[in-house]
């Protein structure tokens, strides 16, 4: 008698087509870019409805990141053990849900409980996301896929305030939540057909300590950052707090022979130079953002929709570098074209610190330059590591963008206050100074010293 597994046929099927996979990805990676960044515009007629007060409103903007950052790392080790299209789908579920009730609230307080629990959802999403493309694609593929991530959430970054200004003055705020019910459930359809699943092969172990540490750590840093020059003092103890946390963190994984971050990818050749440049390529693009609106509105009389509209710019150009970035690739190698990217973004801050009232040139560069060394970056850390190790990959991937964008924001934010009347100009300069000096690191070591179309993937 021939006995046939019952989970082999499951497990064998192929994907209608590879890149099929990626139609409900990214639509989950589109979601979350229009849901955190439309709600800036929307915020002045939530407030009105909702009678928040300005902490209320600082906390509805900031306590999504907030959440999102704090709980990747457990998400990508939920999506290890549990299977990765799995968090995929109850992130996807999740979203729905939540943008529901999110959408019939009538208290304040209800609606950033709702937007803290939408950036856990999301966590989820992302961590899935991104370690499914580590898993699934190789070579110039996976370049390809990752820049298609960057262009869509570029895409729905600079969608968003847009849409969330034509929604607010439309049919109300409340549709910028109920809208992306069905676009989250019809992402949770067309992933339960369309993407494969994958886990890692490795034995996994849930320890407490390093879940909650990896939360308050992230959790905490991260609002350190978004909170540095509206509160100094509280972001000032959360940043202590913070970092202490991570150094028990850090000290505990080394420990652990199942740890929940393994501090040894650090030491791969090309990791931690990858990371350097996702923080700076990052920093310098979200806080140029904020510095130049700022600049537009408060020195060159624009008003807020004129400095939108100028700003756009960037974001286009940030969609199209993550395009381009595999083409590009035929002609120069990639740990070039990186360093070139960050040069790039670095000619475009000087050029914005020269003080011309042209903004749109130097952004397109600061953009563009992002958008091709963040998708080379975050392929990089899945080129010189194992699938096993994809969710790990991911989650770090992710906080370094995340805290990247605060950290510049931050910084630069700072540098401006300090320095007064020329901060715009100072700000911009060291901005431009820290992006050339990540182009300056070496991005892999002799052993590592491959293409990412000639690196393979070791499975």
């Amino acid at each position: 008698m021939v006995t046939v597994p019952a989970l082999s046929t499951p497990r064998t099927r192929r994907p209608l087509h590879p890149w099929l996979a990626m139609v409900p990805l990214l639509l989950g990676i589109l979601i979350g870019a229009l849901a955190i960044s439309s709600v800036s515009t929307a915020l002045p007629a939530i407030r009105g409805d909702l009678t928040l007060s300005d902490s209320g409103a600082l906390w509805l903007v900031d306590v999504y990141a907030l959440s999102l950052a704090a709980t990747l790392i457990l998400a990508a080790r939920i999506g290890d053990v549990f299977g990765r299209k799995r968090i995929v789908l109850i992130g996807l579920a999740g979203f729905a849900g939540l943008n529901l009730v999110g959408g019939l609230a009538d208290d304040g307080l209800l609606l950033i409980v709702v937007r803290a629990l939408l950036g856990v959802a999301e966590a989820f999403v992302v961590a899935g996301v991104v370690a499914t493309i580590g898993a699934h694609y190789q070579a110039r593929q996976r370049v390809l896929a990752y820049g298609l991530w960057t262009a869509t959430f570029g895409t729905g970054s600079a969608l968003g305030p847009v849409l969330g200004g034509l929604v607010t003055e439309g049919p109300g705020w409340r549709w910028l939540l109920l809208g992306s019910v069905p676009l989250a459930m019809l992402a949770g359809a067309l992933a339960i057909w369309l993407v494969p699943d994958s886990r890692s092969s490795r034995p996994s172990s849930w320890d407490v300590l390093s879940i909650v540490s990896s939360i308050v750590a992230l959790g905490a840093l991260v609002f350190a950052l978004h909170e540095v020059l509206a509160a100094p003092i509280p972001a000032a103890i959360a940043g202590v707090a913070a970092v202490a946390t991570l150094v028990f963190f850090v000290r505990r994984q080394r420990r652990l022979r199942d740890p929940l971050i393994d501090m040894a990818l650090f030491r791969v050749p090309g990791f931690s130079p990858a990371i350097v440049r996702i923080l700076a390529s990052s920093g310098v693009s979200s806080a140029s953002v904020l510095l130049v609106s700022l600049q537009l509105q408060d020195v060159r009389g624009h008003s807020a929709a004129e400095a939108g509209i100028a700003i756009l710019p960037q974001a286009v150009a940030i969609a199209l570098g993550g395009v381009l970035a595999p083409v590009l690739l035929r002609w120069m190698s990639s740990p070039a074209l990186t360093a070139v990217a960050l040069v790039v973004q670095g000619v475009g801050l000087a050029w914005l610190a020269v003080g011309t009232d042209l903004v749109a040139i130097p952004l397109v560069l600061v953009g563009a330059g992002f958008g091709v060394a963040a998708t080379l970056a975050a392929t990089t850390l899945f080129d010189v590591t194992t699938e096993d190790d994809a969710g790990q990959v991911g989650a770090v991937q992710e906080v370094g963008f995340a805290l990247g964008g605060g950290l510049g924001i931050a910084v630069l934010g700072t540098v401006s206050s300090i320095v007064g009347a020329g901060g715009f100009v100072a700000a911009m300069v060291v901005a431009a100074v820290a992006v050339v000096a990540a182009a300056l690191v070496p991005l892999w070591s002799r052993s590592a010293g491959r293409s990412a179309i000639q690196t393979p993937v070791v499975r």
